[in-house]
């Protein structure tokens, strides 16, 4: 890598974000953590990052609402975002299958209560497989 990327990582699990941070900073990304959606909002209007990783199921502000912010501000929406979440384990909605089938503007479904009208960029389930996460990450950025 010519440039150090910098990669935004919004979870609110501790151990989530230690993970994803050691897989990251291993291949030399520049690596930057929040704990929630309002937290993530905050990093990424200080100093936008390459790419953001995020989870769906946070307090303060889910990721499902950061999602739709970021994509539908000007600045910010060509920012590529992964959702990387366990909410098929929660939910019982296989997140996976509706980004990589369908875009979600087409299907206007509700999902988790949120209209999903924005498409993340990927989609990683929980545990994420090391070179899956690499794979997706180096594709995007």
């Amino acid at each position: 890598m010519s440039k150090t990327k910098r990669v935004l990582i919004i979870d609110d699990e501790p151990d989530a974000r230690a993970y994803l941070k050691a897989i990251l900073d291993e291949e030399g990304y520049e690596t930057i953590t929040a704990s929630n959606g309002e937290e993530g909002l905050n990093k990424v209007q200080e100093n936008p990052p390459h790419l953001i990783l995020l989870d769906l199921l946070m307090p303060k502000k889910s990721g499902i609402k950061f999602l739709n912010e970021i994509k539908n501000d000007e600045q910010l929406k060509e920012v590529p975002i992964i959702v990387v979440s366990g909410a098929r384990q929660v939910t019982g909605v296989d997140m996976k299958r509706y980004v990589e089938e369908q875009p979600f503007k087409e299907r206007k479904k509700e999902v988790m209560g949120v209209d999903f009208d924005i498409t993340p960029d990927a989609f990683l389930e929980k545990p994420v497989d090391p070179s899956d996460l690499l794979v997706t990450v180096k594709k995007l950025i």
